[in-house]
């Protein structure tokens, strides 16, 4: 983990606060509700060093789980998220594969963390967009197997505008 970057809470993490949906340990959903967002890794270790040792480990676990996301990549999400085609259909006037699919593997590795990992490799590997939306159709149907249903629709949700602005 990059100690120099600023993590901050991902739609999931926010929605682990208001609603206690994905159930995380309470050290962990503590920690999760002490990320400010403003503040590096280092600094925020140095701040919460009170609450144990094992500190990274905890935040790693958060990143890879996708409660937390580097501050840019977090924005990504969050820019998607909730928009409606018309919103982002103009974003992609000039389809860029390579940007999408880093979308989508973002999306992807946030969603399941380390078990979204082979997923993640295979949207590297596309090389066309058929290929892509081909990966994207075979996500939508493992996503319920992998995850609770209402998670599974929220992590689609965050996946159908790229789906949908598909040339």
């Amino acid at each position: 983990m990059n100690r120099n970057q600023i993590l901050v809470k991902t739609p999931k993490g926010q929605d682990e606060i208001r609603t206690r949906a994905h159930k995380l340990t309470p050290r962990l959903r503590r920690l999760l509700i002490m990320v400010d967002g403003r503040s590096s890794v280092t600094d925020t270790l140095q701040r919460l060093q009170a609450l144990g040792d094992d500190l990274e480990e905890q935040l790693a676990e958060l990143l890879a789980q996708g409660f937390l996301a580097p501050a840019g990549a977090a924005a990504a999400v969050e820019q998607y998220a909730g928009s409606t085609v018309a919103a982002v259909i103009p974003q992609f006037a000039e389809f860029n594969l390579d940007k999408a699919k880093g979308f989508a593997r973002y999306v992807v590795c946030g969603a399941l963390g380390p078990v979204g990992a082979r997923r993640a490799e295979r949207l590297d590997s596309v090389s066309s967009v058929g290929e892509l939306r081909v990966q994207l159709d075979e996500l939508r149907d493992v996503l319920p197997k992998l995850m609770p249903k209402r998670q599974a629709e929220q992590v689609w949700k965050q996946l159908e505008p790229l789906m949908l602005s598909l040339p």
